[in-house]
């Protein structure tokens, strides 16, 4: 295997580290990686690419929508302190009379 192969087998080693695919296949990918012509190594990586891309686009969508929510929540929460605020006021000014 020449540098270039190395590097591409390191690459790819890493990306299926990461990857979310069944660990049999992965292993069986990094036993057979020799045997494996260059262009199917190509497909693999960039295949490995976009899903991490993917799956990181995601969390971080997933990420922003939890911070908004939370955020709704904290809005609703002082909303509500500030009504049962008003309410409590105003019974106790007609108690008081």
């Amino acid at each position: 295997m020449n540098e270039a192969q190395q590097q591409l087998a390191d690459t790819i080693g890493e990306l299926l580290a990461q990857s979310p695919l069944d660990d049999e296949i992965k292993n069986r990918l990094l036993e057979k990686m020799e045997e494996i012509p260059e262009n199917l190594l190509f497909r693999l990586q960039d295949a490995l690419e976009r899903e991490k891309e993917e799956l990181e686009t995601v969390a971080f969508d997933i990420d922003m929508f939890l911070k908004d929510q939370e955020k709704n929540w904290q809005g609703v929460v002082e909303d509500q302190k500030r009504i049962a605020g008003e309410v409590t006021d105003k019974w106790v000014e007609k108690l008081k009379t």
